[in-house]
């Protein structure tokens, strides 16, 4: 029974783990060498995505949504702040590691979809891809 009771902990331990989210280091990383090079594709497929230095931005009906990296100068080390910015003007700080992480992810998994819908040359679907943003 004890061995049972070992097992499952290990293994649940092993998933718990695996579904971890990215620290801060790796979001910037994450930012840099996956999302910004795919929504400069996607920039050069439609022009309601932009991607410019450390900014993406996804044109809607509704307006526009950005998601900037900006380094934090606060810091000694090389840190840095995540923020999303619309056309109402409201700027929202993501202080929280999960909240970012949320962000980041459903900007990489619209810009993906969008990509994929791209080489069906439907333009009705994309809008309605960007707008469920």
């Amino acid at each position: 029974m004890k061995k049972l009771f070992l097992l499952l902990f290990v293994l649940g331990a092993g998933v718990s783990m695996n579904a971890q989210q990215h620290d801060w280091t790796e979001l910037a990383k994450i930012f840099d060498t996956e999302l910004y090079p795919l929504a400069k594709d996607v920039a050069e497929i439609t022009n309601m995505v932009t991607a410019n230095n450390n900014v993406i931005s996804i044109v809607k009906s509704s307006g526009t949504t950005s998601l900037v990296k900006e380094r934090a100068n606060d810091v000694p080390v090389e840190f840095y702040n995540f923020k999303l910015l619309t056309s109402a003007g409201r700027e929202l700080n993501m202080n929280d590691k999960l909240m970012a992480n949320k962000v980041i992810n459903k900007f990489f998994e619209v810009l993906k979809r969008v990509k994929e819908s791209s080489q069906e040359n439907n333009d009705e679907e994309i809008r309605a891809i960007l707008d469920s943003l």
